[in-house]
Formats: C-alpha cells, structure tokens, sequence
C-alpha cells in the first residue's frame, strides 16, 4: 500500500497493551501542571482552536442525573457531558455519523463517545450483531475503511449527496466480522490521508493507526476542505475536544518525577 495511505482508520483500545483504562484517573488531575503542560505544549494538538478546558480541571466526579452512576467529564452511558453546561462544546456535523460498536468493547474505552457527547443528535451509536440487516441508501452513505478499493475521501465524486458516514469501533479481528455483513460490504468504502496518532496507550499496529475520534476529526477535516475549496477554519477541532483534555493529563503524568508505571517510547512531544 502506498506510504501516503492510511493503513487503518481506527484503532481498537482493547488491543492495547496498557492495563489503565482510556480515560485518566482524575486522582492525577494537577490543574497547574495540566494548563502549564497545555502551554508548553509543542504537538498539532496545541494549534487547535479548541474551547477552553478549565471549567473541567476543578470538577470531581458526581452522579450521572439520567442512570445515577458517578461520572466525571460526561457520561459515557448517557452521553451525558459534566461540568458548565455553557462552556462545553456542541457541534452540528454537516453528515450524520454511525458507529457500529462490538459489544464486547468496553465502551468506557471508546474514544468515539467523545463524538456523540457534542454533536448528539448527529451520532448514532449502533450495537453491532451478525444477524441484523443494516439498511442504508448505499448512494449516500460512505464507510471509512481503507479497503483494497477504497477511495481518498477527497476523490469522492459528488460529496455533496453523502448523508451519512460509518465508523466501525472494534478489535481488528472483529473488524472483519463486521465487514463480513453482506448489508456492510455493499457500502463505498473511503479512507483518509496518512496521519500519525496522539494516542497515549501503547499499541503495536504503528504511529498511523489512528483513535476512532482521530478518524473522525481527519475525516470531517476533510469533508470541509473538499466542500469549502480548500478552506478550513477550526470548524471541526472541538471533536478533539476531551480526547486532547486527556492528552494533557496523561502528558502531565508522564512528567512527573518518581511515577514508575509503563509508559509509551518517545511519547513525551
């Protein structure tokens, strides 16, 4: 496959190496440490135009109002999101989005969730099952998937008919079974241009197996630009909202002195 094509769009978190769970622990939460990290910090992460985070660095953990679990920054289960109301991002997609999610997936672990937090009523979340019929207009609904005959989002023709687009959250083995569903393999599969992961948690698929939430921030980046003659303006940053939060956090960690945990080669930006 050419160098400048991205070899998977989605990483699963469960083939990830690392015992803690995707979201950070928010014992660790250093507000100081986190704003002077998210100052200095030197990644793509930091040229975001992202709404601010403080109003979340002060928040403990607290009941979910719809299933009264403990939550801290939203409710993954609800789609719930956590602290001022007035200050946290929402989004309107120009397509709706379905993620078919393997139920065997933690979702706790799945960075998509972040998607369905902001853009709620643009984002289904599907369970998948082999049994079930997936019923899409095949004309207007692409798959991000780098198959053997996919093309570049940007190569689309007629972009502008697209209602919808898919993601898939899973393991890559059980990726396959979710290709495998004859409704799933009769929609256009499009791939998105080589990009190299901020995720934090160690995996052994290579630097360009990108975090779903990566996948669909690239995908909406490109979605724009192709719509908009090549001009963006930060309209889709804040889908990488909480995902450069917990970024941050887990910089902050991976700085502190004497913290012996497992930590991931180079990581440090």
């Amino acid at each position: 496959m050419d160098n400048d094509i991205l070899s998977i769009n989605v990483i699963d978190q469960n083939d990830i190496k690392e015992e803690n769970l995707q979201h950070p622990k928010e014992e660790t939460t250093d507000r100081t440490k986190i704003l002077e990290n998210m100052k200095t910090d030197k990644s793509w992460l930091s040229e975001l135009k992202l709404s601010p985070v403080d109003h979340l660095l002060t928040i403990d953990r607290s009941i979910c109002p719809q299933c009264s679990k403990k939550r801290k920054y939203f409710c993954y289960d609800c789609y719930i999101p956590f602290g001022d109301p007035e200050k946290n991002p929402k989004l309107k997609l120009p397509i709706n989005v379905d993620i078919i999610h393997y139920p065997t997936e933690l979702i706790s672990k799945s960075t998509s969730i972040h998607c369905k937090v902001m853009a709620r009523d643009d984002v289904n979340i599907i369970e998948y099952s082999p049994d079930h019929e997936y019923i899409y207009n095949y004309e207007e609904t692409l798959l991000l998937y780098p198959s053997d005959d996919a093309d570049f989002l940007t190569h689309v023709p007629n972009l502008d008919k697209v209602k919808k687009v898919i993601f898939i959250e899973s393991q890559w083995h059980n990726t396959k079974k979710i290709l495998a569903n004859p409704s799933i393999q009769k929609i256009k599969c499009v791939k998105i241009d080589l990009q190299k992961t901020m995720f934090w948690r160690y995996q052994s698929m290579g630097d360009h197996c990108l975090a779903t939430i990566e996948a669909i921030y690239y995908f909406f980046k490109e979605y724009h630009l192709a719509s908009n003659n090549g001009l963006y303006n930060g309209e889709y940053d804040n889908l990488l909202y909480y995902y450069s939060l917990f970024y941050n956090l887990i910089q902050s960690e991976y700085k502190k002195k004497n913290v012996n945990f497992v930590k991931k080669k180079n990581y440090i930006q």
